[in-house]
């Protein structure tokens, strides 16, 4: 049976730069969105003309299968709450957020009931504490 999935900047990095994780985009087996901060993520890396083309035009693809994923009010709320919440815990520095876009990524999986697919479970799993979603590495 088919799943939403929103697959995590480093599993596409390792696609994309070694061909790794092929199994994870397999269309008969999951129904893939991209989280605009994975987009984001990938934007920062590109290094060329060539580069900023394919990944246009791969989120492009996103856009007209209508899985381009960005949050709604809710969800901006979520990603604002769990910020706070981590904060409070010591587990959020807000001068240097490393997990925020783990933590949109993970509420947006929240919004369409997608599962993260992630080679950083650690960093999921503390998010998992407050929002409720599905991650997965097999990695």
């Amino acid at each position: 049976m088919q799943q939403k999935v929103i697959i995590d900047t480093n599993v596409y990095i390792d696609l994309f730069n070694k061909g790794l994780h092929k199994d994870v985009v397999n269309p008969f087996q999951n129904i893939t969105y991209l989280a605009y901060p994975v987009m984001h993520e990938l934007w920062m890396g590109i290094k060329d003309r060539k580069e900023l083309k394919l990944l246009t035009a791969w989120r492009d693809r996103f856009i007209r299968l209508d899985r381009f994923v960005i949050p709604n009010i809710a969800t901006m709320n979520l990603i604002g709450e769990t910020c706070r919440i981590l904060k409070s815990n010591g587990k959020l520095d807000p001068t240097h957020p490393k997990h925020y876009n783990d933590i949109a990524i993970a509420a947006q999986a929240h919004q369409i009931g997608a599962t993260v697919i992630t080679q950083n479970f650690r960093d999921f799993e503390l998010i998992q504490m407050i929002v409720d979603f599905d991650v997965f590495s097999h990695f």
